[in-house]
């Protein structure tokens, strides 16, 4: 079990900061907001930006940390949120970055939210990358508070909830990766958040060509769900860029297709689900694609959606696109080099491209363009949630992209240049290790995701993501930060004696950090299984 930050009762952050030798200066210049550690000279500062840099609970901005002399000179910074007992409990660390010697900048993207419980950031330094435990608050060289303005101190009512996952691959189970022990750990998980329901995008099984018995694959999958805590007539799936061909394509439907599923046809690869609101409340409309390529993973090589299916997906946009109707898209890979999912020209294949061969792909390019309030969820890349290309509207023009890595094989960069299938740039994937995902809450005026990783239990503070329900709702909800007075406070004698900011050195994105691989470690899972009906 862990140990409690602090035991025997609630000290101000305030007045133990203090006790430590950390004083808070009062330097406010606008949105910016900066604390100053003294025993150790390093500045830290928290600048926020973008179009919501006057709104509560939106993260983006950049996050400054400038060393004195006697800071350390290699290591990595470590930054964690914080809150009146210290470091902010169950959530890993925002950012870390390597030690330069110079000032370090970290971006933090569109789409971060602040934990409605954080009050403010701590660095510290460390010889690790990351740490399986939070480091105590009292080791902390600087401090950065987050005003009461940019707290989001209530989220409203919750109205629906549902997980979110992705790539379960039961293929993977003979290559110990853990795929039949996670999936249901997972399931369980979402029972014990008492999720209304479950997304998956898709990749359940493999390839016929890799294994012949793809039906066994997708029986292993519906045994595991009918084993589960979580109601498996609440778990929806899409298709993926595997076993999808015009052959196999209709095994989807006939293992793990729900009775409320709405198909155009019997046995289509895509469907919707409707799910009509409470009074007061915004409907939610599910938009499952499908692949319908000639081979599986050639979504470079030939145009993903048929005439067919996209005038289905037009006329469903017109229908609610206006309406007061939460829409999510579920398209199993992501955009090549456009939104979230991977970095520009990564290291992973088979992402469909917006190319002028393919109308049909360029037709769903333009419906997003217009409807910018959809949520499109893919997954595919198995990017660990840790490297931060979880969001993306590719500045406002294009609708909501949220990246979900894998159930059975996060990925990664680690802090690399080199894309890595064995490893989240943590630990390495293990039948005990590697497996996230997203809880996704739906309120009157916002929809937050919450990623998980599932082997640990921590939050991923690279992807907890804030959302408004919709354009018009924040528009009707304006709120401003108040107005701040553009001149410092006097400074104290510990910060009129730092040196002048020396030149920044390097910009590091949320989720950076630097390459090796540490020995598996994390939490087993287990699976028990034992048959009953499902779904249709």
């Amino acid at each position: 079990m862990r140990k409690a930050l602090c035991p025997g009762g609630r000290v101000s952050f305030g007045k133990r900061l203090l006790a430590a030798g950390l004083a808070v200066a009062a330097l406010t210049t606008g949105s910016m907001f900066t604390t100053f550690a003294t025993e150790t000279p390093v500045s830290v500062t928290y600048t926020f930006s973008g179009a919501r840099a006057e709104k509560p609970g939106y993260a983006c901005g950049k996050i400054t940390v400038t060393p004195g002399a006697e800071a350390a000179a290699e290591g990595y910074y470590l930054v964690y949120y914080t809150d009146e007992k210290g470091v902010l409990a169950g959530y890993d660390e925002l950012a870390t970055v390597p030690i330069t010697g110079g000032k370090v900048s970290i971006p933090v993207p569109d789409g971060l939210m602040i934990p409605p419980d954080a009050t403010g950031i701590a660095v510290f330094e460390s010889d690790k990358r990351f740490l399986d435990e939070p480091p105590a608050i009292d080791t902390a060289i600087g401090v950065c508070e987050i005003p009461e303005s940019k707290r989001l101190k209530s989220l409203g009512d919750l109205q629906v909830s549902f997980g979110a996952l992705s790539d379960t691959h039961m293929n993977y189970q003979p290559y110990d990766r853990g795929a039949f022990e996670k999936l249901a750990y997972s399931l369980d998980f979402f029972a014990e958040k008492k999720m209304d329901y479950l997304v998956i995008t898709g990749d359940a099984t493999g390839d016929r060509g890799e294994n012949p018995d793809l039906e066994a694959q997708y029986e292993k999958h519906l045994e595991i769900l009918n084993a589960s805590s979580f109601p498996a007539d609440k778990v929806y799936e899409g298709i993926g860029n595997h076993g999808n061909t015009p052959q196999d394509a209709p095994l989807l439907d006939q293992y793990l297709g729900g009775e409320d599923e709405d198909h155009p046809y019997e046995g289509s690869p895509y469907f919707s689900l409707f799910k009509e609101g409470k009074e007061g409340q915004r409907d939610l409309l599910f938009i499952f694609t499908g692949y319908e390529l000639k081979a599986p993973s050639d979504s470079a090589k030939y145009e993903t959606f048929s005439v067919e299916q996209m005038d289905w997906i037009e006329s469903l946009l017109t229908e609610y696109g206006e309406t007061e109707t939460n829409i999510f898209m579920i398209i199993h890979a992501p955009f090549l080099n456009f939104g979230a999912g991977d970095r520009k020209n990564g290291g992973y294949g088979a992402c469909i491209p917006f190319k002028a061969e393919y109308p049909q792909t360029m037709r769903l390019k333009g419906l997003l363009e217009t409807y910018k309030d959809v949520v499109v969820m893919s997954g595919h890349t198995h990017v660990t949630m840790y490297d931060g290309v979880n969001y993306s509207t590719e500045g406002e023009k294009f609708a909501r992209t949220v990246h979900i890595g894998s159930n059975c094989q996060p990925c990664g960069y680690g802090g690399t240049d080199t894309y890595a299938r064995s490893t989240d740039g943590r630990y390495t994937v293990t039948p005990e290790y590697g497996s996230e995902g997203y809880t996704v809450e739906i309120y009157g005026k916002y929809i937050v995701f919450t990623g998980y990783n599932f082997s640990t239990g921590k939050k991923i503070p690279a992807a907890c993501l804030l959302m408004p329900v919709s354009k018009a709702a924040e528009e009707e909800e304006e709120v401003s930060l108040p107005e701040e007075s553009s001149e410092p406070a006097t400074e104290s004698s510990e910060t009129a004696s730092l040196p002048a900011p020396e030149e920044e050195k390097d910009s590091f994105p949320i989720g950076w950090v630097a390459g090796g691989v540490a020995a598996a470690a994390g939490v087993a899972v287990g699976v028990t299984v034992a048959l009953k009906k499902k779904k249709k």
